[in-house]
């Protein structure tokens, strides 16, 4: 995983410039929080977190897709498990169905960090979000629904991690 990081970062910038004749695009810096965290197999709720993030989009007809990446900071869960953090690659797309309203869905791969006591655990994760948004002027303002499904080696399997987030990105 501690190479998944750095190759989408040069991913995103090696995307950013190729020829702008051939694709429009467009870069964006979002900024989110989330809310209303649950790992219903542990029992536990997160405290409200916030992340920040780049995303590379291409303009292609009716849709835009798009690469990007996104670091959650640390939150406390209402239990024994302490600063979750996360850092998400991911593809997004884009469907604009009427004016700059827009629905969209992502798709990635994580690296959810932890701590438990006497334990510092980081696992990957696959995790998927859908959501909704508006475009004004630069700006992006979206709401989404997330899933992690975070691999827990101790565990033996998977754990869910689901969250309400809202995101401002703002495109150069």
């Amino acid at each position: 995983m501690r190479l998944v990081i750095p190759s989408a970062l040069i991913l995103i910038l090696c995307a950013a410039a190729a020829p702008a004749s051939a694709v429009g695009f467009d870069f964006g810096i979002a900024a989110g929080a989330q809310f209303n965290g649950d790992i219903s197999d542990l029992d536990l709720n997160t405290d409200d977190g916030f992340s920040l993030g780049l995303e590379l989009m291409f303009e292609i007809p009716i849709v835009k897709l798009g690469v990007g990446y996104e670091y959650g900071f640390p939150r406390d869960t209402d239990g024994l498990v302490s600063d979750i953090e996360y850092h998400l690659v991911y593809g997004i797309g884009r469907v604009h169905f009427l004016g700059p309203v827009y629905v969209m869905a992502r798709v990635g791969y994580a690296d959810v960090s932890a701590e438990v006591p006497d334990l510092k655990e980081s696992n990957s994760a696959v995790s998927w979000s859908a959501g909704f948004g508006v475009k004004i002027s630069k700006f992006k303002l979206e709401a989404m629904y997330s899933d992690f499904d975070i691999e827990v080696s101790q565990a033996g399997g998977s754990v869910p991690y689901t969250n309400y987030s809202a995101r401002l990105i703002y495109s150069f």
